[in-house]
């Protein structure tokens, strides 16, 4: 017969033998090179915040342009069956393309409306990868290390992140100091990236009709859970709030950590330095996500991200309180402890979910809306009180995560058999 062969095994689907793994590495190369995407336009914040004159707040409406778009996640997610996982992300690359594009017209007419637009095109293409790519990276395979591959496939956009500011170290000259001596460099990556892109998605419609078509889209029998609606599963209602508040703080934490680093009061770091430091931190991201894909086949998820909540915690209060060399350390090495935070609570969330996938997806999706919110948030506090006084933000989050995750840990520990 034509069709992919399923076995239900939890709420993992079994594909044909050369099928999954084919759909699997196309899913993360995705990831990897949005990731790439993503941080090479992100990294550029700075300059966007010179070229355009703006305040810390205004540069944060970036963030927010791109985040916003996913309010429409949970509407993309409860249609994600009939448009099938091939359609969602070949249309998340051709509107990461299109944003792209947009960008380099935003910078030529100086216009910050454009820019703002342009991130908004990206931010619906980010929406569509995340709605889709997650639930295959839960389905491709058996549920007991879903876990583990959600944080292995977020770990190779974060190793494209450490590619991404190391590159603009080489494709920039040191003599382009200011944004309009980087002016034409950025608008040559943000040409290529576009051009790159196009052709993934090309790519994805094409390896669909190789032969993946059937298994792109979501199997309908498979049938673990009654079918019900989303919002009555505290699990997911709950873990969606989690997953809103733990990632608005890490986009604060990436879109501030060069101001962090450059301020006369705190580090008083060169734009070079900064820089290399922010590829550090996005290693350290990385490696972050490759052990726990190896960590959590061995030990309970929920236990591995209760022990960096709390030290990302203490990293927080050293960031707050410290100047120089020790406020650089705890700033930069908080990514390392961060980076678990959403692959291990989208799984937690999604555990035993059966055929609410789809839903789950797209509400848990929607937690990225605090990446919109949190640092405007954050950009007016440190308007009003000062940049390292802003981060006081994360010591209000972290331990309303620490709470849903020891939460979750009691109910399994008391259900083991005698």
């Amino acid at each position: 017969m034509g069709t992919a062969q399923t076995a239900k095994t939890g709420t993992a689907v079994q594909p044909r033998s050369g099928e999954a793994p084919a759909m699997l590495y196309l899913v993360y190369f995705i990831y990897f090179f949005c990731g790439l995407t993503q941080c090479f336009e992100g990294v550029f914040l700075p300059e966007f915040k010179e070229f355009f004159h703006l305040t810390y707040q205004q540069q944060m409406y970036t963030v927010f342009a791109k985040n916003i778009p996913f309010l429409a996640a949970v509407l993309l997610g409860s249609y994600l069956v009939r448009i099938g996982y091939k359609t969602c992300l070949a249309m998340a690359m051709t509107l990461y393309a299109l944003g792209t594009f947009l960008l380099i017209a935003g910078l030529q007419a100086a216009h910050y409306e454009i820019v703002l637009l342009a991130f908004f095109l990206i931010g619906t293409g980010f929406t569509s990868q995340m709605v889709a790519g997650n639930p295959l990276l839960s389905l491709l395979g058996p549920p007991q290390s879903s876990s583990s591959r959600q944080n292995l496939g977020n770990a190779l956009g974060a190793v494209a992140q450490i590619i991404a500011p190391a590159t603009v170290s080489l494709i920039i000259p040191a003599v382009a100091v200011s944004a309009s001596q980087k002016l034409p460099y950025m608008q040559a990556l943000f040409a290529t990236l576009a051009i790159i892109l196009l052709c993934v998605a090309v790519a994805v419609m094409l390896f669909g009709a190789k032969g993946s078509a059937e298994f792109l889209k979501p199997d309908s029998r498979q049938n673990m859970t009654p079918r019900t609606n989303i919002w009555s599963n505290s699990r997911v209602v709950f873990g969606f709030i989690v997953i809103f508040l733990v990632l608005g703080v890490e986009a604060s934490l990436f879109s501030f950590f060069r101001n962090f680093l450059e301020h006369p009061s705190i580090a008083g770091l060169t734009s070079t330095q900064s820089q290399r430091l922010f590829t550090l931190y996005f290693a350290l991201f990385a490696l972050g996500r490759l052990l726990a894909s190896w960590i959590q086949k061995r030990i309970k998820p929920s236990l591995h991200i209760a022990v960096h909540l709390i030290v990302a915690s203490i990293c927080l209060v050293v960031a707050i309180l410290a100047k120089g060399i020790l406020a650089i350390v705890a700033v930069t090495l908080i990514g390392f402890f961060v980076s678990i935070f959403f692959p291990t609570l989208f799984a937690i969330a999604t555990e035993n979910i059966g055929e609410l996938i789809g839903q789950a997806s797209g509400l848990l999706t929607l937690g990225f809306l605090g990446c919109a919110i949190l640092p405007v948030l954050q950009g007016r506090l440190a308007d009003s009180f000062g940049l390292q006084r802003s981060y006081f933000l994360g010591l209000l989050v972290y331990p309303i995560a620490l709470l849903y995750v020891m939460k979750l840990r009691k109910p399994q520990q008391s259900s083991k058999p005698a």
